[in-house]
């Protein structure tokens, strides 16, 4: 690999705080939120990544920011918002050390912003844009997500996008199929866990092979589907790959999934790789994701999200 990414990451969506259990009964705060925890990812690994949300500015959002800018993030696009408390995920594990959420976000600073407030933003001539589907639950910042996205698209950005599903932030399942493929036509990257492409395969009826052909068919490049401690499975035009995930003594796997997609942006930017070069390229294709595993496994075998993401020397 060489020393300096030449592709910016502007990563767009919820910074908040995720509660974990820490010794007993008591509840550790640390900061996350997928599309933070990538930005995070993307700069210890050594790219160059700017992060784009709103932060309250109670004592929470303030720790975010300092967080975010303590791992080399660009918070300078952040908006600032006064009137509104930061978003809060509680962690449960289960015996498998999976992890289940619940959510403490109505009118937090992360859904209250709106699209006039990131007229400034400066997009580089090469760069990658990631976003997930939390920012689909409410219809404003619905709205401030589908604008940002067509902007990211307009500059010419490769669009990444880790659907990470999480239903109980939705009042209105009925409205969650529509607003997460809508995303679809944008998008170079989609990732997803397996659980994840399942549920929304059922509610279309139909079969995950057809599905991700569709997705193929609207101009998706890569897709990637997580599966647990199972191999990673990985689809373009032209091949099919499973690749293995090594075995490790499991932690907390938050912030996994954010990690390995951090891993395999940074594959790509650090490698100069154009996506339609490497959707072709099946050899290049499976050192990328094996490289992104190798980020998620080491991730799974620390406690925490950010301070968990590896640095290069943790992987290569």
């Amino acid at each position: 690999m060489t020393e300096q990414t030449t592709m910016q990451l502007t990563c767009f969506g919820e910074a908040l705080m995720d509660l974990l259990p820490y010794d007993g009964e008591a509840l550790l705060p640390i900061v996350g939120g997928a599309p933070a925890n990538v930005a995070v990812g993307f700069a210890k690994l050594g790219g160059k990544s700017v992060f784009l949300g709103g932060l309250s500015q109670d004592p929470f959002g303030k720790k975010i920011e300092n967080t975010l800018q303590h791992y080399g993030v660009d918070t300078q696009f952040c908006v600032k918002v006064n009137d509104a408390n930061t978003a809060l995920a509680v962690v449960q594990l289960d015996q498998y050390k999976e992890r289940q959420f619940s959510f403490y976000r109505e009118n937090t600073a992360d859904i209250k912003v709106e699209i006039d407030a990131f007229d400034s933003v400066s997009w580089p001539e090469n760069g990658i844009f990631h976003f997930c589907s939390n920012t689909l639950t409410d219809p404003d910042i619905s709205q401030v997500h589908m604008a940002l996205l067509k902007r990211a698209k307009m500059h010419n950005q490769l669009i990444s996008y880790d659907v990470n599903l999480r239903l109980n932030l939705w009042l209105d399942l009925t409205l969650l199929p529509e607003r997460v493929e809508r995303c679809y036509l944008h998008c170079d990257i989609i990732k997803f866990s397996q659980e994840e492409l399942d549920y929304l395969c059922q509610l279309g009826n139909i079969s995950c092979k057809r599905y991700c052909n569709w997705l193929l068919s609207l101009g998706v490049k890569v897709i990637i589907v997580s599966n647990g401690k199972g191999p990673v499975h990985v689809i373009t035009e032209k091949s099919e790959l499973f690749v293995d995930t090594p075995v490790i003594t499991v932690a907390d796997t938050t912030g996994a999934g954010d990690s390995l997609i951090s891993g395999f942006l940074f594959y790509l930017s650090n490698n100069e790789i154009d996506i339609c070069t490497l959707a072709e390229n099946t050899n290049e294709l499976k050192q990328a994701i094996e490289f992104a595993i190798k980020c998620g496994a080491y991730t799974c075998t620390e406690i925490g999200a950010m301070s968990a993401l590896p640095t290069l020397d943790k992987i290569v």
